[in-house]
C-alpha cells in the first residue's frame, strides 16, 4: 500500500548513497562535503524507517565472494611482480614477447592445453554436484579442436601425441575427480579457466604475431562478454556451492593453489623462453 512508498524510497536512497560512497572510495576521492552529507542523511532516514533499516542490514551483510576475496588472495601471492605489478610476490620471470617457440611447440601447448580442457568438462558433465559449471560458455575443448585441424591444414603440421605436462595434470584432475576431493577440484578447475582468460590471452597475442601472421585462435573468442558476464557468472556459482562448505573445506581449497599453478604453468614449457 502507500505506507511502503516512503521506505521503498528511503531504501533506494540508501542504495544510491552507498554506490556513491563506494565509488568515491574505490577512486580514492575524499567523503566529505556533500557526499558525506547525503551518507547522513540516509543515515537518520534509516533511523526513523524500520523498513529501510532491515533492507539495509540484509544489504550489507551479504557474505563476500569466496571467489573474488579467499581465491583470489591465496592466487596473488603466486602472481610475479610482471603478472602484478601491484600486487604480484614473486620476482618477475621472462617476458612472454621474450619467448621465442617454433609453430611446433605452439601445437604442442594447444595439444596438451585441449588434452586438461577435455578433462576437466568431461568430469563436469558426468558428475551431478557439478552441474552448475555446466555450460559455463568458457569451455575450451571444442575450440581447440578446430585450431588443431587449422595447424594442420594450413602448415602440414599434424597433432602430437599429448605429452607429460598434459597428460599428467589431466591425470591428476581425474584423480581428485576419483577420490571425490571437490574442494581440490574447484581450485583447479577455476584458476585454469581464469588462466587462460586473463594471462593466457597476452601469451596467445604474442604467439599470433609471432608464428601465425596475426589470426586469432579460436582457443582467444568466445561467445559472450568474458569478464563482464561468463566469469562472474561462473565464480557466483562456485560462491554458491562454497557456502554450504566448512572452514576445513575452503582451506582445502585454498591450499591448492599453488599445485593449481604448478600444474597449469606445466604447460607453458613447450612455449616459454628461447629453443
Amino acid at each position: 500500500g502507500t505506507s511502503s512508498a516512503p521506505a521503498v524510497m528511503a531504501a533506494s536512497l540508501l542504495r544510491a548513497v552507498m554506490l556513491l560512497a563506494a565509488s568515491a572510495s574505490a577512486l580514492n576521492l575524499p567523503m566529505a562535503g556533500r557526499p558525506a552529507s547525503a551518507v547522513a542523511v540516509a543515515n537518520r532516514a534509516a533511523a526513523s524507517c524500520p523498513a529501510m533499516s532491515a533492507t539495509a542490514s540484509a544489504e550489507t551483510e551479504a557474505p563476500p565472494s569466496f571467489v573474488q576475496t579467499e581465491m583470489r588472495g591465496a592466487a596473488m601471492k603466486l602472481h610475479t611482480r610482471d603478472q602484478s605489478p601491484r600486487e604480484g610476490q614473486q620476482p618477475a620471470q621472462t617476458p612472454v614477447k621474450a619467448w621465442e617457440p617454433q609453430r611446433e611447440d605452439y601445437l604442442q601447448f594447444l595439444v596438451d592445453s585441449r588434452h586438461v580442457f577435455a578433462a576437466f568438462e568431461a568430469i563436469v558433465a558426468r558428475t551431478a554436484r557439478l552441474a552448475p559449471f555446466r555450460d559455463s560458455g568458457l569451455e575450451r575443448a571444442a575450440a581447440l579442436s578446430k585450431d588443431v585441424a587449422w595447424f594442420e591444414a594450413e602448415y602440414g603440421l599434424p597433432p602430437p601425441d599429448v605429452a607429460p605436462p598434459g597428460r599428467d595434470y589431466a591425470a591428476e584432475v581425474e584423480r581428485m575427480c576419483a577420490e571425490e576431493e571437490w574442494e581440490r577440484f574447484v581450485c583447479h578447475f577455476y584458476n585454469f579457466y581464469f588462466a587462460h582468460t586473463a594471462g593466457g590471452q597476452m601469451i596467445g597475442k604474442s604467439m599470433s604475431d609471432k608464428l601465425l601472421g596475426g589470426r586469432t585462435l579460436h582457443f582467444y573468442q568466445w561467445q559472450g562478454d568474458v569478464k563482464a558476464d561468463l566469469l562472474p557468472r561462473l565464480r557466483g556459482r562456485i560462491d554458491a556451492m562454497a557456502a554450504a562448505w566448512d572452514r576445513e573445506q575452503k582451506d582445502a581449497c585454498l591450499a591448492e593453489t599453488a599445485a593449481s599453478f604448478k600444474g597449469g604453468g606445466s604447460l607453458l614449457s613447450h612455449i616459454r623462453g628461447p629453443r
